[in-house]
């Protein structure tokens, strides 16, 4: 039964955490976002179209950023996201970096994690990127920040636009995308479907748009968790149904034997009582824990390739961090915990009404 019950809580875990991440993500997005393309890829924008932009009736804000990956292994990418010293950034993430730390020209601020790949690669104290053109560009890491209670930004990289634009082989006054804010939500669309016919060649992707993406990519993996959690289920329910038919010849015995030295149906039952009980909260509470660790600090190996698999990483970078749905715990205890009970003193219950010369036989 324990077993069963970390199954479960795995499947749980590993759902309820990748479902809050979706929605962290999505929480501080700008509206919309804007991207150019060219032959349909995604290309740069020019930052001369912000002013255009800000002169559309009920736009409240426009403003050109840099955040593009960066190839650094063939399953790993990181973020370089450029800023400027006094630019003002709705990520609350990334301004509370740059107001903790110094950010200069030359420099960057690096996740813990991306420090750790770096440092296997014998970067301890710089990094050279690799230019467009082939050329090397070379940052000193400055300061490294820590991502645990913040796991989509396990790969960033924090520099100045300038040396962004760099690395990344952008002109002087070119941006990867350009961030809109509508001051009336309701009319997000209706500014989209402007900022379409003005920019044909431009990809516009709104808020609501963005968080369906990450939705559908998720729920096309988790059509295995249903599977996988209905499987879990009926193996469950055959396994209190045997128990429901009947119990075994020891099982019978032993309450024969305890009938025939004196105990009362009512002292049977408080045996039977305390021993389901015992067997239940320890299968729960261990079956849980075990989930838990296995989840949060081995990282899922084998079930979680079900849910973080290499082509969602890829576009969503996602990691397990700590979430719990204590929804979800209650309602596996109200499953297991009732219903192996019920399995476990209705039979005994049926045998200990008999007499002992019969349950004996």
């Amino acid at each position: 039964m324990m077993l069963l019950i970390w199954l479960v809580m795995t499947l749980f875990f590993l759902s309820s955490s990748i479902s809050y991440e979706l929605t962290t993500k999505t929480e501080h997005m700008p509206d919309i976002i804007l991207t150019q393309t060219k032959a349909g890829r995604e290309g740069f924008v020019d930052e001369k179209i912000v002013d255009h932009i800000l002169e559309i009736e009920g736009v409240s804000r426009a403003y050109a950023y840099i955040k593009a990956p960066y190839q650094f292994k063939e399953d790993i990418s990181f973020t370089i996201f450029g800023v400027d010293p006094f630019e003002e950034i709705d990520d609350p993430f990334i301004a509370h970096l740059l107001e903790r730390y110094n950010l200069e020209s030359g420099s960057m601020l690096v996740s813990h994690d991306v420090k750790e790949l770096m440092k296997k690669a014998y970067y301890t104290k710089e990094f050279n990127f690799i230019r467009p053109d082939g050329s090397l560009k070379r940052v000193q890491i400055a300061k490294e920040f820590d991502t645990k209670n913040a796991p989509h930004y396990r790969w960033l990289i924090v520099m100045s636009k300038e040396d962004a634009r760099d690395i990344l082989g952008l002109a002087g006054s070119e941006a990867t995308n350009i961030a809109i804010d509508v001051a009336n939500k309701l009319e997000t669309p209706l500014i989209a479907a402007k900022l379409k016919e003005y920019y044909p060649n431009a990809k516009v992707v709104t808020k609501k748009e963005q968080k369906l993406l990450y939705e559908q990519s998720f729920n096309f993996y988790s059509g295995t968790f249903l599977i996988l959690f209905s499987i879990t289920l009926l193996t469950f329910f055959i396994i209190i149904y045997d128990r429901l038919s009947g119990m075994s010849s020891e099982e019978r015995r032993e309450i024969g034997i305890l009938k025939a030295i004196g105990w009362r149906i009512e002292d049977v039952l408080g045996a039977k009582f305390y021993e389901a009980f015992f067997i239940a909260v320890f299968s729960y509470i261990a079956g849980v824990s075990i989930a838990y660790l296995y989840v949060f600090y081995l990282k899922a190996p084998l079930l979680g390739n079900i849910f973080l698999h290499d082509a969602f990483l890829q576009t969503q970078q996602f990691s397990l961090a700590p979430h719990i749905e204590f929804f979800y715990l209650f309602l596996v205890f109200l499953l297991v915990v009732p219903l192996y009970f019920a399995a476990v003193i209705i039979p005994a219950w049926r045998v200990a009404t008999l007499d002992a010369d019969e349950v004996m036989r």
